[in-house]
């Protein structure tokens, strides 16, 4: 490996400090983490569907509010904010907005559709249950609930990568040019 001089040392340690304040100024926005769903999607009048937000703090109840079943508060339960409502039975079918009203930052909201049908009956060992159409987005394969490390990666691996270049450095620095004896 080639000497690197100390003003190339200076440049190189320069470049590497500046792409990490950018890579983490410039990271992903955090409104990605603002949602609101509705499981299922598709339901009829009288019908229970449970509801799973999230806002910027899920410490704290929030409201999610809908034509077609009003105004209802989700809150925090493992990571993300829960509820359930039901779809009065005087909606008719349609798609309507269900917008999650969070208490500090951006809001957020997507459809429901109510389709032409019935009540669900109440099941004898208590309240209706929603169906989900799918599994929770729990990332990286884990159990939902623990903390998101997704953000970490990035900072931590230029982190390791710009510790790794400063300490081989200064181990060529130490070493010193080396002369034939």
């Amino acid at each position: 490996m080639g000497s690197v001089t100390r003003g190339g040392a200076v440049v190189l340690m320069g470049l590497l400090l500046a792409a990490v304040a950018v890579l983490s100024v410039a990271g992903p926005a955090r409104a990605a983490d603002v949602y609101v769903q509705v499981t299922p999607s598709r339901a009829g009048p009288g019908e229970l569907v449970g509801i799973r937000a999230s806002c910027r703090s899920t410490r704290e109840a929030a409201s999610v509010e809908s034509e077609a079943f009003g105004i209802v508060t989700v809150h925090p339960q493992h990571g993300y904010l829960s509820g359930t409502a039901t779809i009065s039975t005087h909606t008719r079918p349609g798609t309507y907005r269900v917008k999650l009203l969070c208490v500090e930052g951006p809001n957020a909201s997507t459809m429901l559709t109510v389709t032409a049908g019935g009540h669900q009956p109440p099941r004898p060992d208590g309240p209706p249950q929603p169906h989900p159409s799918r599994g929770p987005a729990t990332g990286f394969g884990g159990a939902d609930g623990g903390p998101d490390l997704g953000a970490l990666v990035l900072p931590g691996g230029l982190g390791i990568t710009v510790a790794g270049l400063v300490l081989a450095m200064l181990a060529a620095r130490r070493r010193g040019p080396r002369t034939p004896h």
